[in-house]
């Protein structure tokens, strides 16, 4: 069986989306914001799809790195998990942007917080909740979940 070709992935790039995801999922639901919402969903869909131009990575990239705030941490991952976590965020926020603008604000804000307190748990205490389900998924043999987690 061959081996597969170790990857790395930057945790402080993905922290900046959680933190950015974060403040402004905070903000949509202190301005009431469906548009805001909105917004995170796109930012988090183009992370999931890995685009050059995903705002996310500008962020980092262009601002929080070269200011010095937050050094790379690379480390040994597989990136497609944290990308389908990216894209069940962006699922949820878009479940929630039409709720909000269908006038079903208790769905909507519901759906809001369930992203505030999984990426809360990702920044603060390492537990990615969609890199989990990638795992578990893999571990079933769901298709297109390909890799396993690192070190098995």
């Amino acid at each position: 069986m061959a081996q597969e070709v170790l990857r790395k992935v930057d945790q402080n790039g993905l922290k900046t989306g959680q933190a950015a995801t974060i403040i402004l999922l905070i903000l949509a639901f202190v301005l009431n914001s469906p548009l805001l919402v909105a917004v995170v969903a796109v930012a988090q869909l183009l992370g999931a799809l890995d685009v050059p131009f995903a705002p996310y990575r500008l962020l980092y990239q262009q601002v929080v790195k070269p200011s010095g705030l937050v050094k790379p941490n690379v480390v040994i991952d597989n990136p497609e998990p944290h990308r389908f976590a990216m894209l069940v965020g962006a699922v949820f926020n878009g479940m929630a942007t039409l709720a909000l603008l269908a006038n079903a604000p208790a769905i909507g804000w519901v759906l809001v917080a369930i992203v505030v307190v999984l990426a809360n748990l990702n920044f603060w205490l390492n537990f990615c909740a969609g890199c989990w389900m990638y795992y578990q998924f893999h571990r079933l043999g769901v298709p297109g979940f390909t890799h396993a987690p690192v070190g098995q």
